[in-house]
């Protein structure tokens, strides 16, 4: 048990750091703001937006009661704070991309300042160390975190920082100085470490690292505080099961569409090896990289060993870790390099998650290993350390520049990943949809027809071919396109979707309503796919179905749709159970 230290020396603990604490918040917002000139959405960012809840015509709660992507299908991701962010800044900006591109910048140096808080408020337990500014700084400025900060909807991982840090902060500001060991103030430290747990949960899945994080800084003054902290973050997760279960049935996380779902332990084993020697390389050397893992050579075609080296890598630094701690002039940065480590385990495939790997994985890992890489610096470079710093900054700042600017709009992202993955069918996808909306419609279809000779089982670009036969009015053409993404696709919702419209169109009303009702139970947030749903069931004479399908929209979102209405008030006369 740390021995408690007198107001004094609390005093001048605290009193050292404000400034540095300032300047890494001002190195953030410096490496990160320019983002906000930013004029386009990238990725998912628009998909994202299409959430009801986000666009403002569901109630606010119901972003607790769905998961993140319930109007496209359910992705295991349960994220009700991110939702409510973006339904706050569509709000506040409109459809406005730099105002979303702010607030992330916003928030990502409100990171860096709450966790510099934080290690002032630490500094009292070791008052002749210096305040770890440079690890700050670089976590503050590291180019990778651009998947983080400046894509949209990467926010998440910023946002569940935040919220583990806002209790971290509450707590430290509870025990330093240690007062008194009353019930009600350990009540309070209970609170402060359960509300930074949930906080940080319901931002994004991985925040649950600052749960052991809290309980360690109660352990810094005493076993009790410790205690507390344990109730108050253990409550604070059965609070957070008990909300995943109620949208999923089960309080487990799960990925449905997981890449390794199948794969057996050790193959997962050596991919997330893998990862985290790549996440190694781009923390190091931030620049080549890609922007989706996917289909990248990295995971394509690996050798087995080098899975295990990077599993070394991991054990090398936790080892570190161990050993600082042992030493008490050390303790914390041999903490923070544990936690770190610790930080990478739900994302490294152990068990199957929706995605290999990700820049963004990083962001957590970097910011929990800030104080231990500002001591491997300084017991490498000695004196030496802070020039060396500077160097580094005067390199990550243009270079954050540089990657804020690949997430200016789709067109650029996936031009970017292209560069990086010649052969990624899904980006020439994606690249062909920005090529559309800009008009340049012979280029779309071009990469569409790339993207089905890359891999020729992949159903997005049959929908959006299907699309373009619908706009030429070859409606012939069209449904044998779209029946082709449905049946490749049979896990997109969207593709059963649109496929439904174009059998609606063409009065082939038992298939429209067939492959609405696949789109719906894949994905049973989509608004408007349950009125397709109604009308289809309307046109074939099925009040009672249409009625419930019509409902549904409504309650999804659609309470102000035309056809919504319209078929709630056909069906009324025949049904007798509600008006409208």
């Amino acid at each position: 048990m740390a021995r408690p230290l007198d107001s004094t020396a609390a005093g001048a603990a605290t009193a050292r750091g404000p400034l540095q604490v300032l300047l890494c918040t001002l190195l953030a917002l410096l490496a990160w703001l320019p983002a906000s000139r930013l004029d386009g959405w990238a990725y998912d960012d628009r998909e994202v937006l299409e959430n009801s809840v986000v666009q403002g015509s569901l109630p606010t709660l119901q972003a607790f009661r769905q998961d993140y992507w319930s109007h496209l299908g359910a992705a295991g991701h349960y994220r009700p704070l991110a939702t409510l962010s973006l339904r706050f800044d569509l709000a506040l900006h409109g459809e406005s991309p730099g105002g979303f591109h702010r607030t992330n910048a916003l928030l990502h140096a409100a990171v860096v300042m709450l966790a510099g808080l934080a290690l002032v408020l630490l500094g009292v337990y070791a008052p002749a160390r210096p305040f770890p500014w440079i690890g700050l700084a670089l976590f503050a400025t590291h180019p990778s975190l651009a998947d983080s900060v400046a894509w949209i909807s990467g926010r998440t991982s910023s946002l569940s920082a935040l919220g583990g840090l806002v209790g971290a902060v509450l707590l430290l500001h509870l025990t330093v100085p240690w007062r008194d060991e009353s019930a009600g103030r350990l009540s309070k430290v209970g609170v402060a470490a359960g509300l930074g747990t949930l906080l940080a949960l319901l931002a994004k899945e991985d925040g649950l690292i600052f749960a052991p994080l809290l309980v360690l800084l109660g352990l810094a003054h005493s076993r009790r505080a410790a205690a507390a902290s344990a109730v108050g973050a253990l409550a604070a997760l059965v609070v957070y099961l008990c909300l995943r279960a109620s949208v999923y049935g089960t309080p487990w996380p799960s990925a449905p569409h997981a890449p390794l779902a199948g794969a057996s332990f050790s193959e997962r084993w050596l991919v997330g090896g893998r990862a985290l020697l790549e996440a190694l390389r781009i923390a190091a050397v931030p620049f080549a990289h890609p922007l989706v893992y996917e289909r990248s050579a990295v995971f394509d075609d690996f050798q087995p060993w080098l899975g295990a080296l990077g599993w070394g890598a991991w054990a090398g630094a936790l080892v570190w870790g161990w050993r600082c701690v042992r030493l008490p002039a050390t303790r914390g940065a041999g903490l923070a390099a544990c936690l770190a480590c610790a930080a990478f385990l739900p994302l490294v495939q152990l068990v199957p998650a929706g995605a290999l790997f990700a820049p963004r994985f990083l962001y957590l890992p970097l910011l929990l290993g800030a104080l231990a890489l500002d001591e491997a610096l300084r017991s490498l470079l000695g004196r030496f350390a802070p020039w060396a710093a500077a160097l580094m900054l005067a390199c990550a700042i243009p270079a954050a520049w540089w990657r804020s600017d690949l997430y200016r709009s789709k067109q650029t992202f996936y031009t970017e990943q292209l560069r990086q993955v010649p052969d990624d069918a899904p980006a020439h996808n994606e690249l062909a949809l920005a090529l559309e909306e800009a008009g340049d419609l012979p280029g779309a279809l071009r990469l569409w027809q790339r993207a089905l000779e890359l891999d020729p089982n992949y159903g997005r670009p049959w929908s959006n071919l299907g699309r373009l036969a619908l706009a030429e009015g070859d409606l012939e053409r069209a449904e044998r396109c779209l029946r082709r993404a449905a049946e490749l696709g049979r896990g997109n919702a969207l593709a059963h979707a649109n496929l439904g419209a174009l059998l609606l169109r063409r009065e082939k009303f038992a298939e429209a309503a067939s492959s609405y009702a696949e789109a719906t139970r894949r994905a049973p947030g989509m608004a408007h796919a349950w009125r397709g749903l109604g009308k289809a069931r309307l046109a074939l004479g099925d009040y009672y179905e249409a009625e419930r399908a019509a409902w549904r929209a409504h309650e999804l979102g659609l309470s102000s749709d035309a056809e919504v209405s319209r078929v709630l008030r056909e069906c009324s006369p025949h049904t007798n159970i509600r008006t409208y």
